[in-house]
């Protein structure tokens, strides 16, 4: 019996992720920029649900928990027609995703959404293609999808599309790691920070951003060291709250966050005995109820 006849329905988790260190080191001739980047997947995460439908090439996307992203905007509805183009199949699917990971937060939510509804499709059909197959569709996608599609430490590079795996006690050292996570009550958009990094010409030196990646995985540089994001001086700049809120938290915590991708959550390391309620009370009383805080972990499998 093929996979495809036995299995009605396959639900697939798709993890948030942080950029431990971003470096945007100019711009492409495609009009797309370039950049050096490491990333880690979380414990927080969307649940994407797949299920068969009756009418051949019908495609419906649900987003619970935020119903403005269901319909054919969102990129899991485009992960499905990016697979039938791939590979001209035809069969009728739902796609419900549970969502947790908040939108224009720089967590890469719409993305791993999109690669866990390949990796869905994939099961689905009995697993016919190959990662580096599934990468060839994920990249059409967007440039951090093909991260998605691995475990481990990322290292990304070009677009964010060429990813290997950082080997070593690098992994050890982060996954399981407790972090903190907040997001102010707005979304950052991604084009406009890009947009306001060329017009500053705020471009990092590349030879500088692969030596830094380089002396980490030698084990030259602590976690705290590596953390780097280039979007930070652009974003603290043009949001002003931030500065302050990063400040009094580094001075009355003892915590130092930063910026994940191109915002607006913020992420910061922090040791088992750090209680979480005075923090998420600071977090409420500057930025209001409607900010979101989280507790998660590293988790690179």
């Amino acid at each position: 019996m093929k996979a495809k006849n036995a299995i009605s329905r396959i639900s697939v988790p798709a993890p948030a992720k942080i950029n431990l260190f971003l470096a945007v080191t100019g711009k492409r001739k495609d009009g797309f920029h370039e950049i050096n980047t490491v990333l880690a997947k979380l414990e927080l995460s969307d649940q994407v649900i797949l299920e068969r439908t009756d009418k051949q090439d019908e495609i419906q996307c649900v987003c619970s928990g935020n119903e403005t992203l269901s319909g054919r905007n969102n990129l899991a509805y485009k992960a499905i027609e990016e697979w039938r183009r791939f590979t001209g199949d035809r069969t009728g699917m739902k796609v419900t995703i549970a969502k947790r990971i908040p939108a224009m937060a720089g967590l890469g939510g719409g993305s791993s959404d999109a690669v866990a509804t390949l990796r869905g499709l994939n099961l689905y059909h009995g697993q016919p293609y190959t990662n580096e197959d599934l990468a060839v569709v994920a990249e059409k996608l967007g440039s951090d999808c093909p991260f998605f599609l691995h475990d481990g430490i990322g290292h990304a590079i070009g677009r964010g599309e060429k990813v290997r795996i950082i080997p070593g006690t690098e992994q050890n050292e982060i996954n399981g790691q407790r972090i903190f996570l907040f997001q102010p009550p707005i979304g950052f958009s991604t084009p406009l920070i890009y947009k306001a990094l060329a017009e500053n010409g705020s471009y990092s030196d590349p030879c500088w951003a692969n030596k830094v990646v380089q002396e980490w995985e030698a084990g030259e540089r602590s976690v705290p060291d590596f953390c780097h994001n280039d979007f930070e001086s652009v974003l603290l700049s043009k949001y002003l709250f931030l500065k302050p809120i990063f400040e009094e938290l580094r001075d009355c915590f003892g915590l130092s966050f930063q910026v994940s991708g191109s915002g607006s959550s913020c992420f910061c390391f922090v040791s088992e005995g750090v209680d979480e309620r005075p923090v998420r009370n600071f977090i409420s009383r500057s930025l209001g109820l409607e900010a979101s805080f989280w507790v998660s972990r590293i988790r690179l499998n």
